[in-house]
């Protein structure tokens, strides 16, 4: 019997790479080569305010699923269902319960709770944290600075806690950070300036210069935050996917940074001759 396949889609845009549209492209080819049939195709333009099943996509899912018999639901990557991992495991086990199975174009195969594959990482004063159990939502880890954990009401009127936008206020202020930093100011000139004028660092405390340079090699420290550019890392620090919804500073300031802490380790490699 011919499996019946419904798509979900989520992106920051409907056309570009990592788009709506791409996502569909690569979801049909999928389905062609395997002989499936694509019944529906279900998609969210990202909003940080639209949470998991309060999303229109979403909520328009879980209702054709309930009327139609569908086999299997598809998305490009598990994080396209939702950024948080304990979201994704709870719908991959009410899919269950349906008799429904969870697919990833990208991973190539089903996505059960074993090879659910993405850790959720934030970076807060140069610490490297993971995403909290999935038995549990108490204890949810920091959001990160330049972010806030938020919560919502999924399609079932349950409040659904954890989940990741942006704060406006702080996400500002690592603008700012970037920008100094671009312009030539060091970590230490910068983290002066902003504890003189009183502005809150990482969870509430005063700068630090750490928390600002960190260890670039390592990815920490808020200047080699790479979520702030809307990317992931897995739990061995290697790029783990978009995540168009967190991107708080543009590519280009991304690369001017880049580029001054090149010539700051130039300077200093001179400086030991």
């Amino acid at each position: 019997m011919t499996k019946k396949v419904a798509f979900y889609a989520r992106a920051a845009s409907k056309t570009g790479e990592g788009s709506i549209e791409a996502q569909i492209e690569r979801g049909k080819a999928f389905v062609a080569d395997r002989g499936w049939a694509l019944v529906g195709f279900f998609t969210d333009v990202e909003n940080n305010e639209a949470l998991f099943k309060a999303r229109p996509g979403m909520k328009s899912l879980c209702t054709g699923i309930e009327r139609e018999q569908i086999d299997i639901v598809l998305c490009d990557a598990p994080l396209n269902v939702s950024d948080n991992r304990t979201h994704v495991a709870r719908f991959i086990t009410e899919l269950g319960s349906r008799r429904i199975e969870l697919w990833s174009t990208a991973m190539a195969e089903q996505v059960t709770l074993r090879n659910l594959p993405y850790v959720d990482h934030c970076i807060d004063e140069g610490q490297i944290t993971t995403a909290p159990s999935l038995k549990s939502d108490q204890g949810i880890r920091p959001a990160g600075f330049g972010y806030k954990l938020s919560s919502a009401v999924d399609a079932a009127g349950r409040r659904v806690f954890g989940y990741r936008v942006i704060h406006p206020e702080q996400a500002a202020v690592v603008r700012r950070i970037f920008r100094m930093y671009a312009a030539g100011r060091s970590a230490s000139e910068i983290t002066a300036a902003l504890n003189a004028e009183g502005v809150k660092g990482p969870r509430g405390r005063p700068w630090r210069e750490e928390a600002i340079y960190g260890n670039r090699a390592r990815g920490t420290g808020i200047l080699n935050n790479i979520l702030y550019v809307g990317m992931r890392r897995n739990a061995d620090g290697e790029f783990d996917g978009y995540v168009p919804a967190l991107r708080i500073v543009s590519d280009e300031l991304w690369h001017r940074v880049r580029q001054q802490q090149a010539k700051a380790t130039g300077r200093y490699a001179q400086s030991l001759w």
